[in-house]
């Protein structure tokens, strides 16, 4: 008999929670799981529904208001929906609201599994006291929490007590068959073919790390580069400003969101993570995947466990100093694109993870 199971997220926009879950959504065993989607809001950001299977069902419930003010009607509807379907596990996908979902655990019928994946590094991203102690008191009552890096596993059972035999780790998938399918479909990109091409991709916030970037790169006034930037974010304005005093507005290029970004990583020289923190860097993890070399800030969420230096890319410190260096070891190292493809597929392949994901479901 199969099981049925819930997925619970906020949305199934365009980041790489949502991205992972998709992935889960379209890979589990369907001989043994009958995959459900529950959103918490319609909104114009679920953008991966239209890759997921004609066999995942979709709930909505409809919250109209902040979900941090509309949990009693949330764990309300959840309980009526996983009730009415027979639900055999619940798994919650995105940080904070699993921390918010927490507390009402009890409330679910005993014979239903509560996994968890966490989504980041709530120490450092975390911005709201109580969902800290969400994370201290009450985030251990799921049965599993499923975490991404040794850093992810490190944060929660050291900032907040939970205790290591909940904690499983698995490091995200990589869907290679799309990926692929996407650089087949793909059309021309708008970069250059002048110059070192690099690629910097993710929202335009702080923990992204673009200004630091862009300071460093000022700096490097004797290399030919364009740096191309994938995204959009509260921060453009500040960025293209930043460039403009840095006199780097002819050679950092902001293209907002893309609907096929994987063309760009097959195309440019390397990939760079400036990132101040991550979870588990998906756009690493895909630029490897279409063999591209990656440059890594050596921040919190994993790098070392995705980027091997002078095989897949290098790992430089912002905090020290020493991004110069790097960068030309990185210039000037010949890296192996399929090699790093199939160190890729060995190591992060879907049916692989998704086989560690089963054992725990």
């Amino acid at each position: 008999m199969t099981k049925s199971i819930f997925f619970i997220m906020p949305n199934l926009g365009g980041g790489g929670g949502e991205r992972i879950i998709s992935i889960l959504l379209n890979n589990l065993d369907r001989s043994v799981y009958r995959p459900h989607l529950v959103l918490l809001k319609k909104s114009d950001r679920n953008s991966f529904l239209e890759h997921l299977k004609n066999d995942v069902t979709i709930h909505y419930l409809d919250v109209k208001t902040r979900i941090m003010f509309s949990f009693p009607i949330i764990i309300y509807r959840l309980l009526k929906l996983a009730k009415t379907h027979s639900t055999d596990i619940l798994f919650f996908g995105s940080g904070q609201i699993n921390a918010l979902f927490s507390p009402f655990l009890f409330l679910f019928p005993k014979n239903i599994r509560l996994v968890a994946r966490e989504s980041n590094l709530p120490s450092i991203y975390e911005r709201y006291w109580i969902i800290k102690l969400l994370y201290r008191y009450s985030y251990s009552n799921y049965d599993v929490i499923i975490v991404q890096s040794n850093d992810m596993q490190n944060d929660l059972n050291q900032y907040f007590k939970i205790p290591l035999n909940k904690l499983v780790k698995i490091n995200n998938p990589v869907d290679h068959v799309f990926i692929s399918k996407q650089l087949e479909e793909g059309t021309a990109n708008a970069i250059s073919q002048k110059n070192i091409r690099l690629l910097a991709a993710g929202r335009l916030t702080p923990q992204k790390g673009f200004d630091t970037l862009i300071v460093e790169l000022a700096k490097l006034k004797e290399v030919p580069f364009n740096l191309y930037i994938l995204g959009d974010g509260e921060d453009k304005g500040k960025l293209e400003k930043l460039c403009q005093d840095n006199q780097l507005e002819n050679k950092v290029h902001f293209l907002g969101n893309v609907a096929n970004p994987y063309v760009y990583m097959r195309d440019v020289d390397g990939l760079i993570l400036s990132s101040r923190y991550e979870g588990f860097p998906n756009v690493v993890l895909e630029s490897i995947a279409c063999g591209t070399p990656v440059l890594a800030n050596n921040c919190p969420g994993g790098i070392d466990e995705i980027v091997l230096p002078s095989f897949n890319g290098e790992i430089f410190s912002f905090a020290e100093h020493d991004f110069k260096e790097k960068f030309n070891l990185f210039l000037k190292t010949d890296y192996d694109k399929n090699e790093i493809k199939q160190y890729s597929i060995s190591k992060f392949s879907i049916q692989k993870k998704i086989a560690e994901f089963q054992s725990i479901l």
